[in-house]
């Protein structure tokens, strides 16, 4: 198996593990996974956002919404090795600024579990797990290019 054949399956795996995290954590707070923060949402949305910014905070939680809903089907991609999966995961990269949610989906846990709750430590990992994961899509993508070029 090469280093691309595992970088496949490797953001497969990470977004399979970010959907798990999230249900599992979801799970331990007695709510259902999506349907409870859909419904959370609604429920305290004019409470939060202080009437004026109601509108940036619908915006937020549209997009972790939607990145949330996309893990489903970039998983689905990289495990079958479509191409589409590169655009799609740099098309999520938007999602994943906005909301703060790690490609490397183990960091969040590795923090979680050693009890660390620093800003530096969280934003330096999240810098280095997107920087990492743009890195490896365009070394996909450069590598696809060069094998069909020849």
């Amino acid at each position: 198996m090469n280093l691309k054949s595992k970088l496949w399956y490797f953001w497969g795996c990470m977004d399979v593990l970010a959907l798990l995290l999230y249900s599992v954590n979801s799970l331990r707070q007695d709510r259902i996974p999506f349907i409870s923060d859909l419904i959370t949402f609604t429920a305290t949305s004019d409470v939060v956002s202080g009437g004026g910014y109601k509108f940036i905070v619908t915006l937020f939680f549209i997009f972790d919404f939607l990145l949330l809903l996309s893990l489903f089907v970039s998983a689905w991609l990289f495990f079958k090795r479509k191409d589409v999966a590169i655009k799609f995961a740099l098309a999520q990269e938007f999602f994943r600024l906005i909301s703060f949610r790690c490609s490397v989906s183990f960091f969040p846990l590795l923090i979680s579990v050693l009890g660390i709750s620093s800003v530096w430590v969280n934003l330096g990992l999240f810098v280095i797990s997107e920087l990492l994961k743009v890195y490896s899509l365009v070394y996909l993508m450069g590598k696809r290019k060069r094998t069909h070029s020849l």
